[in-house]
């Protein structure tokens, strides 16, 4: 995607997949994405990185996603439709 380079890490989150800090390149993802379809975390990680180029969701953070990841609103409905957590 021509990002600069980024680090990450896995964190449990209780409210959302992943997120990502442009100033500091820095992307934390959902442990549970491993438990997920792989297309999943790809279209995840996809959005993160998206996020170092266009901070919010603007027309250009979607040109991204479809020029990199054309069906992410399949996978997005997908991982939509699957629980946060497999915790109770």
């Amino acid at each position: 995607m021509g990002s600069r380079r980024s680090a990450g890490s896995y964190n449990a989150f209780k409210t959302k997949w992943g997120s990502c800090h442009p100033d500091s390149g820095n992307i934390r993802l959902n442990t549970d994405l491993a438990k997920k379809p792989p297309e999943c975390l790809e279209y995840i990680v996809l959005h993160e990185l998206a996020h170092l180029r266009e901070r919010t969701h603007t027309n250009s953070f979607y040109q991204l996603l479809n020029n990199h990841l054309p069906q992410w609103r399949d996978i997005r409905h997908l991982l939509n439709s699957l629980p946060l957590s497999d915790s109770f």
